[in-house]
């Protein structure tokens, strides 16, 4: 199943996952215990919708999992963002002019 990575990084615990990951890859044993209040089947699920919308790789190694990033569905994202900057480019020089208004 391919899942939309907008909806995977819409969740608070699947961003802190892939910010778990940037240094290193890790076992889903090792993420579940950056969670203490998390069980580890729901930290499980977290990074299977991880793997399903393309930001992870699972590799089996022994009897451990690991997980490495594969971030390049992030693009689709990025090229979102990048539609709306001159907006806000905009919006915030908008700002910066009226600010200076105020403190002249």
């Amino acid at each position: 199943m391919n899942r939309d990575p907008f909806t995977a990084i819409a969740d608070p615990t699947r961003r802190q996952i892939i910010g778990f990951l940037k240094s290193k890859p890790l076992t889903i044993n090792q993420i579940a215990d950056n969670f203490p209040t998390i069980t580890q089947q729901a930290i499980s699920k977290q990074v299977k919708y991880l793997e399903q919308s393309g930001l992870l790789l699972i590799e089996q190694i022994g009897r451990e999992r690991y997980c490495y990033l594969q971030l390049q569905e992030l693009n689709e994202v990025n090229n979102w963002l990048l539609e709306y900057e001159e907006f806000w480019n905009q919006k915030f020089d908008n700002l910066e002019r009226y600010l200076k208004t105020k403190s002249t």
